[in-house]
């Protein structure tokens, strides 16, 4: 038997059998019948979230739709299989689309404007013509749209780049939301949303990452063909592990890149895109590195094994970084490789031969430091990172015997590298090891770094402060003995290790230790 026709009239307000209709949940009806009409298959969410991106609760904007479908007597349908009876579909899930009209639906919607019936191209109208776009579209007419997009999205990417403050916060996360409500199309508004959570990640904001990395799942699943698709796939992934990694999630991280490698779509991604291959290289080194140091868990052939791991992916990084001129990507690495360098070698875990001097491995390591450095000096990039300085006077006081509360005497007998040889060993890129920057001692090194941070020139995370205090604890100890700056340096240690995950404290705790007797007991 027949069922009835629902009529529509599209003359605001929009009536639907006679009844006002809420303006979202026709639209996206509209939208589903022209997809039938055009025989153009499901409606990712894409679609709703192009058409309405300030909206907030998706969730709830869905469900209304669905609420007022089954008031109109419309059966409409979600998920990838479009063949089920829409009334046996599981709710979970709903709102990630794609929408879809069950049979028939389509012929019994009759369509009106003004009492009259109208064609699919006034559907269309009534639609807005940017939200039936395939991808493919006028060239010129793309490039003849309004830039204000391009115009805000590049500017959230520079207040990105100069930092987020706890004071820019707000203005950074903001500048990102207006360029995504400014996007035109699913490519716009998905650049905006991964580059927002990569900015919240390179910038320790876990949870904000996490939050935009929801926001683009939508557009991950649209069921389209824009090539970007696979490449924003295989970043949003990384950027998880990323996140999954910051958060001590070391196995979960590792299941999360065993996933994206194992994935037949995402595989050429990672081989042939060099910047998604360097994400996916440098974050799987550093989960190596994690196994690699974990010193009360894993046999030490295994931890061999695994720096051995990280060193082979690190280096395949930087070459990834050159190709992809990713210039603060190859600063990055760079760095990894001189710290992972060292740390592996004084622990054991490369050349347990000892085939190479200690001296020779310890310059090696500072020669990548200087690298990375030298690239930030004359790129202007990698700022708001106190990483550098933090792996150059370790590394430098490396070679120096650890004793458990020495004395003072026996402290100051030990012999880090001097300044000096760190300016030798690095020339002709030793530019930015200048006394401009406080190296003219290394506890001016580290006094220096501590003011950008106090001065607001830079913001330090609880993580890299904690490591700038005990090297500024240990080089003033050296230089000046039971100085202010030592003892000062330990108290703000010692204050800030109370907002350090518990491993954090263990590691500082116990390195305070190998201080005077009287600083740790300070």
């Amino acid at each position: 038997m027949p069922r009835n026709k629902v009529r529509i009239e599209l003359r605001p307000p929009c009536q639907v059998d006679g009844r006002p209709a809420r303006y979202q949940s026709l639209w996206l009806l509209l939208r589903l019948y022209y997809a039938d009409r055009q025989r153009a298959g499901p409606v990712p969410v894409s679609a709703l979230l192009a058409r309405f991106p300030g909206a907030a609760k998706l969730r709830m904007m869905v469900s209304r739709a669905y609420a007022d479908y089954r008031a109109w007597g419309v059966s409409v349908g979600w998920g990838r299989h479009a063949d089920r009876d829409p009334a046996l579909l599981e709710l979970a899930g709903r709102s990630r689309g794609p929408f879809w009209l069950a049979p028939g639906e389509a012929q019994r919607l009759d369509i009106r404007l003004d009492g009259k019936p109208v064609d699919l191209a006034r559907v269309s109208t009534f639609l807005g013509a940017e939200s039936l776009q395939d991808g493919a579209g006028d060239p010129v007419a793309y490039v003849m749209q309004d830039v204000t997009y391009w115009n805000e999205l590049t500017h959230a990417l520079r207040m990105a780049k100069d930092g987020m403050g706890a004071s820019s916060e707000r203005g950074v996360a903001q500048r990102f939301r207006v360029a995504h409500r400014a996007a035109k199309d699913d490519f716009q508004a998905a650049l905006s949303v991964l580059k927002e959570s990569l900015a919240w990640r390179r910038h320790g904001q876990v949870e904000r990452s996490e939050d935009a990395l929801l926001r683009l799942q939508p557009y991950l699943h649209a069921k389209d063909d824009r090539p970007a698709l696979p490449s924003f796939a295989a970043m949003a992934a990384i950027a998880h592990g990323w996140n999954l990694y910051a958060q001590g999630g070391v196995p979960a991280a590792q299941a999360e890149l065993a996933r994206i490698g194992g994935d037949l779509e995402l595989q050429p991604v990672i081989r042939y895109n060099p910047r998604v291959r360097f994400e996916f290289l440098n974050l799987r080194a550093l989960l190596s590195k994690s196994v690699a140091m974990a010193l009360q868990t894993v046999p030490l052939a295994e931890r061999a094994e695994a720096a051995t791991r990280a060193i082979q992916d690190l280096s395949g990084a930087l070459q990834a970084a050159y190709e992809a001129d990713s210039i603060e990507s190859a600063q990055d690495v760079a760095a990894n490789i001189g710290w992972s360098l060292w740390l592996f070698w004084i622990n054991g875990l490369l050349d347990p031969a000892r085939r190479d001097a200690g001296g020779a491995v310890q310059l090696q390591a500072i020669r990548w430091i200087g690298l990375s450095e030298w690239i930030c000096d004359r790129f202007g990039v990698g700022g708001g990172s106190a990483w550098n300085t933090v792996f150059l006077l370790r590394i430098a006081r490396g070679g120096c015997a650890a004793k458990r509360q020495p004395d003072l005497r026996s402290f100051q007998a030990e012999a880090p590298l001097s300044i000096g040889q760190v300016v030798q060993a690095t020339q002709p890129y030793h530019a930015p090891f200048s006394p401009a920057k406080g190296y003219t001692s290394w506890s001016n090194v580290a006094r220096f770094t501590l003011e950008e941070h106090d001065a607001g020139h830079a913001q330090y995370g609880p993580l890299q402060m904690a490591n700038l205090l005990l090297e500024t604890a240990w080089f003033s100890a050296y230089e000046s003995g039971l100085c202010a700056q030592a003892y000062e340096a330990v108290a703000r240690l010692r204050k800030l290790m109370r907002s350090l995950r518990p491993d954090e404290r263990r590691f500082f705790g116990e390195n305070l230790k190998y201080l005077p007797v009287e600083l740790a007991a300070a």
